[in-house]
């Protein structure tokens, strides 16, 4: 029923269904390596945030609601406004390194392999450094 609904919105002009370009999903994949949340964002966060960067470019006024900390990190890495819904939301703009819980190597945000190349154990992520204040 719900894409029966859907498919009469489409139809009738009250939904618009739109892609990004690749221009804006280009500069969101940039800033989430950039902050290192490129690895907790699905395809779909990507879209979404570019496509949010790509109507306040056309001057529309823009808000995402979410409450994943990546999408509201790197959403605050591009100047677009989130709110959260059940949580806080983040406070700080955060960037990321990864390290290895078990001998303490960091990596690169944007490292390439889930392990580490010195133990092989599997690597987490922790803020490397606070930014200002939202």
């Amino acid at each position: 029923m719900s894409w029966v609904r859907f498919e009469a919105a489409v139809e009738n002009g009250k939904l618009k269904v739109k892609a990004p370009s690749e221009e804006y999903l280009n500069k969101v994949k940039v800033s989430a390596n950039k902050v290192g949340d490129s690895f907790f964002l699905s395809e779909t966060d990507v879209q979404l945030l570019a496509l949010a960067l790509e109507f306040k470019a056309t001057g529309y006024t823009t808000q995402i609601v979410t409450d994943d900390y990546s999408i509201q990190n790197v959403a605050t890495q591009l100047g677009i406004e989130f709110a959260p819904l059940a949580t806080f939301g983040i406070r700080r703009l955060l960037e990321w390194v990864r390290y290895c819980p078990a001998c303490r190597r960091e990596y690169t945000a944007d490292y390439d392999s889930t392990k580490c190349t010195v133990c092989g154990t599997a690597l987490k992520r922790k803020p490397r450094k606070i930014s200002k204040k939202l």
